[in-house]
């Protein structure tokens, strides 16, 4: 399998056209149909790199010689989920709320004291 099958692997695999194809990684259709459909060119750097850049499973490695799997790795699983983060984030939030709460009680209480705060 050549870079052109490869290619033609990922529009395959995408459901896309070659017009799709050649929409979302931001060139001419023609610059596509030239190289798939009419194999009359191979792809320069410039495209393989926005291939690359907008299919971000996909592996650079294979792409560009066939080796290993068309498919990144998938990153390893998070130790904490997604949910847990967001409740972490919540709980510092509340916390620093309880203590800007806290701060300005502290503060009115020494204008009182320091007689700042009329007494209606």
């Amino acid at each position: 399998m050549n870079i052109i099958d490869r290619i033609q692997t990922i529009i395959s695999n995408e459901g896309l056209t070659v017009s799709s194809f050649a929409r979302k990684i931001g060139v001419n259709d023609q610059t596509i149909r030239g190289i798939v459909v009419q194999r009359r060119n191979k792809p320069g750097y410039d495209l393989i790199l926005k291939i690359i850049q907008t299919f971000d499973w996909l592996s650079s490695e294979w792409l560009l010689t066939g080796q290993g799997e068309m498919k990144k790795d998938s990153p390893a699983p998070v130790a904490i989920s997604e949910n847990q983060e967001v409740e972490n984030l919540l709980e510092i939030i509340r916390q620093k709320d309880n203590r800007i709460e806290e701060l300005i009680e502290e503060r009115t209480l020494y204008k009182i004291k320091l007689g700042l705060i009329s007494k209606d």
